[in-house]
């Protein structure tokens, strides 16, 4: 097998949408190599001009014998074109394709990407034992061609002790750019500078835009790291880098309530002094669950909301929460001063154009802070796209949660979901509540870049 994984280019293809959070899961390989004395590089495209260019010096200058490339599906095509290029400059690569999008569809993945090897769930064992001279179909989760045939070796590879793993090497990343773009917490103070961090992987919950793929990629289980590690990563933030915040960017930070109250008391004893949001679901907070956290410094939540629809929520999206439910909890933070972000999507199969109109006016009358609204797109393997294949009219290459719809609804002309998501936005932003905040945000210093980059995906 070519590829001698001494030097490694790790390749990141996000040309459309960049962010204030790095890719974690390439700072966790990069951490890795370099624990087994590799040399390694990333190459992120969030914040290039010219992408494909400037990999194509990259791989020159570098010359990686291994390059890793990981997918989200939105990616795929991106991902396709850097595969082309890597093959192209240096043939005798070994190239290696991984993330969510290879995970759930290898077969595709390896024909797509022409990769030498493609790489199913998370990947520090999976990434440890090929550098430890591992044969690749000796490795769980691993798809090659082998004498013509295409041979996926069943099972995941999944860490048990988070706190076994290093902290992803953030010295690959250019982190002055995320933090420039960081806009998680533009809505409480614009001048914040942040970053991400992960403390669970898996999640309970069976939502049928995100399951069973979650559990695909990281097992049934929800694995936690400890309330020590996760102080200590955030103490060498600041020491490192300078951070006064963070966000939880884990699905659900608040499925284990002990567990974040442990968090929390050990970030008040080492007097961080640090402001972060997390992703919480309703029917999981709790009076004296956001009383901890907020003295820990929370300072916003997300929430996902979806529709304001109780049919939807039961019956398409399986969520398990109710509109009422939102409302307490959200009435719950405004009340103790905590900024309010909602997640919401629209255009599902089987909802109508009233029940979507409903979503947009709750959350434009609802005290929200802060909104996201996305398309609701059947991403590969979850409950949602099994079940709605036949009105899929786009290839996953054109999968965009933030543009487009990848279905063919009954009773909707072309490009209504898209014309009523960008007034979603609109009708939210410019509501008579939020309008002094919102040119607030926007025009505060330094500020303008951010909402460029939020304004992608509107």
């Amino acid at each position: 097998m070519k590829g001698d994984f001494l030097k490694i280019l790790l390749v990141f293809p996000e040309t459309r949408y960049p962010s204030g959070q790095p890719p974690l899961g390439l700072g966790m390989l990069a951490a890795v190599s370099r624990d087994l004395n590799r040399q390694v590089e990333v190459f992120d495209m969030s914040f290039r001009s010219h992408p494909f260019e400037d990999l194509k010096e990259k791989l020159i200058r570098f010359h990686p014998d291994t390059v890793g490339i990981s997918i989200l599906t939105p990616q795929l095509a991106d991902a396709c074109r850097t595969a082309g290029i890597i093959r192209e400059q240096l043939p005798e690569a070994l190239i290696i394709a991984g993330g969510p999008h290879a995970t759930v569809l290898p077969d595709d993945t390896f024909r797509r990407t022409g990769a030498d090897l493609v790489y199913s769930g998370e990947a520090e064992r999976a990434w440890t034992a090929l550098l430890n001279g591992a044969e690749p179909l000796s490795i769980p989760g691993m798809t090659m061609n082998k004498d013509g045939e295409i041979l996926t070796v069943p099972g995941l590879l999944l860490t048990e002790d988070l706190d076994t793993l290093p902290l992803p090497d953030r010295s690959v990343f250019d982190m002055e750019k995320y933090f420039a773009a960081w806009y998680s917490m533009d809505r409480v103070d614009p001048n914040l500078r942040g970053t991400s961090i992960m403390a669970t992987r898996g999640c309970p919950f069976k939502c049928t835009f995100c399951q069973p793929t979650l559990s695909e990629i990281f097992g049934k289980r929800t694995r936690k790291r400890s309330a020590e590690s996760i102080v200590e990563e955030l103490e060498s933030l600041v020491k490192n880098y300078g951070i006064n915040a963070f966000m939880f960017e884990d699905s659900t930070f608040i499925v284990d309530a002990r567990w974040v109250r442990n968090i929390c008391e050990l970030m008040i004893e080492r007097k961080l002094g640090l402001r972060w949001c997390c992703n919480v679901r309703a029917d999981l907070l709790t009076e004296d669950l956001l009383d901890i956290m907020i003295a820990a410094g929370l300072s916003k939540i997300n929430m996902g909301v979806e529709s304001a629809s109780q049919r939807v929520l039961d019956d398409i999206y399986e969520k398990g929460i109710t509109v009422d439910g939102v409302r307490r909890a959200l009435r719950m933070a405004k009340e103790r001063g905590v900024y309010v972000q909602g997640y919401f999507m629209l255009g599902a199969p089987g909802e109508t154009h009233e029940e979507m109109k409903k979503t947009v006016r709750f959350a434009s009358r609802e005290p929200f802070d802060d909104a996201l609204f996305d398309i609701t797109t059947p991403f590969p393997h979850t409950e949602l796209w099994e079940r709605t294949k036949e009105l899929i009219t786009r290839d996953y290459e054109d999968f965009d949660c933030f543009q487009r719809s990848v279905y063919e609804l009954e009773g909707f002309k072309p490009g209504r979901i898209e014309r009523m998501k960008k007034r979603a936005f609109l009708r939210f932003y410019l509501h008579p509540t939020r309008i002094l905040q919102t040119l607030k945000t926007i025009l505060s210093p330094g500020n303008l870049k951010r909402t460029l980059i939020k304004a992608r995906r509107v």
